[in-house]
């Protein structure tokens, strides 16, 4: 039952996200939609990144994301190094904000997965995409996080993290973070 409600819970929040993305064109502008027909509809917000979101045309963006995920999760750090631009910036859900080179950033995950014991994404929805006012490429993730500390009790959070590509590596990442429903 608790494992369907996360699953609930992230697909609401995809859903809900993409359909803020998607459709957003800020009041009196004017999108091409999928079928290249005009969006001239006026909407109650404008979006302050941007509203021009398309589906990616790499899907080798997602599987890079993806596969740094799965090497955090099974403490392969120091293979993630080529997925990075040399630069990197991280933003955690504590207010955290890292900017500096990939080998820091990789360094400062090694001592955090060093503390437990294992760690477990079950993630819920994916999604990649296209900002075209910004010509820029994103991969969202909706996840339960489980880690187990070595010296401490396991605990789960409700995760979403936001990948910037650039010249087909990560250049930036963000994560938000919620509690499990109880």
């Amino acid at each position: 039952m608790k494992k369907q409600r996360i699953c609930l819970v992230g697909c609401f929040a995809c859903t809900l996200l993409s359909s803020i993305l998607n459709s957003c064109n800020q009041p009196g502008a004017s999108g091409k939609n999928a079928d290249s027909s005009v969006d001239t509809f006026s909407y109650p917000f404008k979006a302050t990144y941007s509203s021009n979101v398309a589906i990616s045309s790499h899907p080798e963006y997602l599987s890079k994301v993806l596969t740094i995920w799965k090497m955090f999760e099974t403490k392969q750090i120091g293979a993630m190094k080529q997925y990075f631009t040399d630069t990197v910036t991280y933003e955690d859900a504590s207010g955290y904000t890292f900017h500096g080179l990939s080998d820091s950033l990789l360094e400062f995950a090694r001592k955090d997965v060093e503390g437990l014991d294992s760690l477990r994404f079950d993630i819920s929805v994916w999604e990649n995409v296209h900002l075209n006012d910004r010509n820029e490429d994103w991969v969202y993730i909706w996840a339960a996080e489980r880690r187990y500390p070595k010296n401490d009790k396991a605990d789960t959070s409700l995760i979403q993290e936001q990948w910037k590509i650039t010249d087909g590596r990560v250049s930036f990442f963000n994560q938000l973070k919620g509690q499990t429903p109880r």
